[in-house]
């Protein structure tokens, strides 16, 4: 008999895509699919499930309408440290982005409209490391190993707090990685830190300027010089200004178009750049980036395995 899937958790404000995506997992084999439309219906379903002694995979949407994803992110992580998050997303993100929701314990990023095969090939490769997790568990190099697998290069400080291995165990563990030509020392890693714990697993938390709402979007403004209306460039349904409802025809005569901008579904601000600040995901303290603490401890990267 074949070992048993993971209960999946889609956190996913498009009933149409979350249907979708429940429909394509049951024909991978996943009978227990969860679906959630909102941040806090999600949370408190992975919680759900944990109690119950599952371990769901959540796939898990960037923009929410009640949450951000790094705050969905933060309260799962808080219930399940080790839990497998899938981020998707219809942005464009930039590589820092995708780097800091890597770094804040994204398993993975993809974006929509999401390729079915490549969600395939994912669930694949989960369903492979959870094999080599459940056999090796109690072996703490094995395990050390698998972190090191999980990033192309990664800090003393964070082996340390992802391992959960006491410092003077893990120098001897890493020694012997050395010794095996498997991994090199890079150059040491300077990382944002807990005001409060001093724990390194750190998400970033963007928000409007103006009101503070994670509710905003980002994409193309248009401003129409002849009434002075500025909005998404969506809202200018067959090039008619939402406003006046005047045609625009001619880029740099009738209108300039502003990219990159973002709009606040809240308060309606809109503005180049959010706010950030960030949020830990062992005590829940939220702090701005001149309050952080550093941590610096040497890199390390596999060379051979």
């Amino acid at each position: 008999m074949g070992r048993s899937k993971n209960d999946i958790l889609i956190i996913e404000d498009s009933v149409a895509i979350a249907l979708l995506l429940k429909d394509f997992l049951k024909k991978l084999g996943y009978e227990n699919v969860t679906t959630s439309d909102t941040g806090k219906s999600g949370i408190q379903a992975f919680s759900d499930l944990e109690t119950a002694g599952k371990r769901p995979i959540v796939l898990l949407d960037f923009h929410l309408p009640d949450m951000n994803a790094n705050e969905v992110m933060a309260s799962i992580f808080r219930i399940r440290p080790d839990a497998k998050i899938i981020l998707e997303t219809a942005d464009s993100k930039s590589d820092e982005q995708i780097k800091n929701a890597l770094r804040g314990g994204a398993y993975l990023y993809i974006e929509k409209p999401i390729r079915y095969e490549n969600l395939k090939s994912i669930f694949e490769t989960l369903e492979k490391e959870q094999s080599i997790i459940k056999e090796t568990s109690s072996d703490d190099l094995e395990r050390i190993l698998l972190h090191l697998k999980s990033s192309s290069r990664i800090s003393f400080a964070r082996l340390a707090e992802y391992a959960k291995t006491e410092n003077e165990l893990l120098e001897k563990y890493l020694l012997q990685l050395e010794s095996e030509s498997k991994i090199m020392k890079i150059s040491e890693i300077k990382e944002v830190s807990c005001t409060q714990c001093s724990s390194i697993r750190i998400l970033p938390n963007f928000f409007c300027p103006a009101c503070n709402s994670t509710n905003f979007v980002q994409g193309k403004l248009i401003e129409h010089f002849k009434c002075g209306n500025v909005s998404v460039e969506d809202s200018y349904k067959e090039n008619k200004c939402p406003k006046c409802k005047k045609e625009i025809k001619i880029l740099g005569v009738d209108y300039k178009s502003i990219d990159n901008y973002y709009m606040c579904n809240d308060c309606g601000d809109k503005f180049s750049d959010p706010s950030q600040d960030y949020i830990c995901v062992k005590c829940s303290n939220r702090f701005p980036l001149e309050k952080a603490k550093w941590v610096t401890s040497t890199g390390y990267k596999l060379t051979n395995l």
